[in-house]
């Protein structure tokens, strides 16, 4: 693995980078291959709510671009081609440049921002390691569907689980030598799709007690906080009581009531469009329907959008194949109070009577209950 440059050093020079992080900057560089087309600079807010549009341009004839905005700390920015894909910037400089191949689109070369490039290497080297990580969970699940021998599947169990610790070694040592806030929030987002929450936990209060100005991280860590708080709490006020009945339309219109999947294990699954976590826990969800959808499980989604198109854009995006159900009133659902949780994504697991048998059931340790609850030992 590459060894990751950082320009900050010492203290004295981390402080004058920091100086360079607020207030105005440009984003501008040269993209090739590419026909003439807008492009626009957005922010990612820390929050998890859609980006926002901050400066536009088209692309002039040669492919040069120069974007402009103003921030109030080190945050993350997305680079976002009309008719192409998008590449994630930090404002740790007043300058930032791009090289850009539409040919070669990951191939792309950054100067003027070391986050930017830390970024970029990031990215890359956690794609090697989670294309690893679907190659064992995939061959784990064939095996399983294939009624393979005790010992293969323990084979690929272990391989599994040895790739799921590997994948958060490297994102946990990333995190902690990063001399970026912005880069160390993006990281802690990817860790959440293979790491506990305690330990998410762990890695935010760190990053956040490093760079105790920056509110992104700080928002962070007060939500994993809470998060580890609920998932620590040894009874959900709800566990092993009947499931409170409610009824909501789908995308159709059509209203659809949970009692009517009674008879399966059902996973009751609380997100939004605007929730970065959900959006990041949802191949993990898919990954467990998938395996389970053929011994009596499925799941169903009640989203907390308030607009019907950014929900059923964000169904369509992340490709989820379970029946999706809304009353768009965002936390003024009925469910939220119903089911008392503050924050998401939350879920609960339902068994065929209704009854609720488990809660907070994130990444892994959704599919180790499902395992244990529908794998004939």
């Amino acid at each position: 693995m590459k060894k990751i440059l950082w320009l900050c050093l010492s203290s004295a020079v981390l402080f004058s980078c920091t100086e360079q992080k607020h207030g105005p900057f440009v984003v501008s560089g040269k993209i090739s291959n590419a026909p003439e087309q807008k492009i626009y600079l957005q922010e990612i807010p820390f929050a998890g709510e859609q980006p926002v549009i901050l400066d536009s341009a088209t692309l002039k004839s040669t492919g040069t671009f120069e974007l402009r905005s103003h921030a109030k700390e080190e945050g993350l920015y997305r680079l976002q081609l009309e008719k192409g894909p998008a590449i994630l910037v930090v404002n740790d400089s007043k300058s930032i440049r791009l090289r850009i191949d539409m040919a070669h689109f990951r191939l792309y070369e950054v100067e003027g921002s070391v986050a930017t490039s830390a970024l970029h290497e990031l990215m890359e080297n956690y794609h090697h390691q989670d294309s690893i990580l679907y190659s064992a969970f995939g061959l784990l699940d064939s095996l399983q569907k294939q009624n393979a021998s005790d010992s293969a599947i323990t084979v690929a169990s272990l391989k599994r689980d040895n790739q799921v610790t590997a994948v958060n070694t490297f994102i946990s040592d990333f995190i902690k030598k990063s001399p970026s806030p912005a880069v160390r929030y993006y990281a802690i987002g990817l860790a959440s799709r293979t790491m506990k929450t305690e330990d998410l936990k762990t890695l935010a209060i760190l990053s956040s007690d490093a760079f105790k100005e920056h509110d992104g991280l700080s928002k962070l860590k007060s939500m994993l906080t809470v998060q580890a708080a609920n998932s620590a709490t040894p009874s959900y006020p709800l566990l092993n009581k009947q499931a409170p009945d409610f009824s909501m339309p789908d995308a159709n219109g059509k209203m659809v009531s949970l009692n009517s999947f009674k008879g399966k294990y059902v996973l009751v699954d609380f997100w939004a469009s605007w929730c970065g976590p959900c959006r990041k826990e949802n191949p993990n969800v898919k990954i467990a329907y998938q395996k389970f959808m053929d011994k009596n499980f499925t799941v169903l989604g009640v989203s907390l959008d308030e607009g019907k198109e950014e929900w059923l854009q964000a169904v369509k995006d992340d490709a989820l194949p379970w029946t999706q159900i809304s009353d768009l009133k965002k936390w003024e659902s009925t469910v939220v109070s119903l089911y008392q949780f503050e924050s998401i994504p939350f879920n609960i697991l339902l068994d065929p009577s209704g009854k609720i048998i488990a809660s907070s059931l994130r990444g892994a340790d959704l599919e180790k209950k499902l395992t244990e609850l529908l794998i004939k030992k």
